[in-house]
């Protein structure tokens, strides 16, 4: 509370002519701010953007509303921020989703790796099947057709790599397949220990 009273004396204050910012009063909303759950973390958010979208928070008070109900890991990441990233939501929200690692590869894997429960029926399967993949496609910034077209091929030629340059172009966050073929020779020429035994190790396995 103590750092939310500090950054809320730092915002520039209304002139004598000027209204309230937007008549904003951050103590009044606060209470309706949704639970934080580190179990659900990317649905959070989600739900976070739609009540505060439904109620016209202003988004650069989000973050400060934000920091009130933060728990366990999320609440370290908020505090290592420098106090410039902590007025970002977009900047708050993308360290805690890298922090619990909801990454675009945890995305992907939890879109490939998912099953039905036994307790579940279809339709709710399909619909968290969609979820997933829309969060995958959410986290990769798919916008188009070629956005899309862009994510299946990068996906489809990562699992024909070796497992040691599929790595590799993950930790570059390539979102492009001929930037990705580029890496990837890059990456053989400077490391002469990628065996040509290397290039089945993806081959005729489930996407994961």
């Amino acid at each position: 509370m103590k750092r939310l009273e500090l950054e809320l004396s730092q915002l520039p204050q209304p002139s004598p002519a000027s209204p309230p910012i937007r008549g904003f009063d951050v103590s009044k909303n606060i209470r309706l701010v949704p639970p934080f759950s580190e179990k659900e973390v990317d649905m959070y958010f989600t739900h976070f953007e739609r009540v505060a979208t439904t109620l016209n928070w202003p988004r650069d008070m989000w973050p400060l509303l934000l920091q009130c109900v933060f728990t366990g890991k999320a609440q370290e990441v908020f505090s290592a921020l420098s106090m410039d990233q902590a007025k970002q939501y977009d900047v708050v929200r993308d360290s805690i989703l890298h922090a619990y690692e909801l990454v675009p590869e945890a995305y992907r894997q939890k879109f490939r790796n998912a099953r039905k429960l036994e307790q579940r029926t279809f339709v709710e399967f399909a619909r968290e099947k969609e979820r997933l993949f829309d969060r995958w496609c959410t986290a990769q910034n798919v916008q188009t057709r070629d956005d899309l077209r862009q994510l299946i091929l990068l996906e489809d030629f990562k699992n024909c790599l070796p497992e040691a340059v599929a790595v590799y172009l993950n930790e570059q966050e390539v979102q492009n397949l001929d930037k990705a073929a580029v890496l990837a020779d890059r990456f053989v020429l400077t490391h002469k220990r990628v065996s040509s035994s290397g290039w089945v190790s993806h081959q005729n396995k489930t996407p994961s």
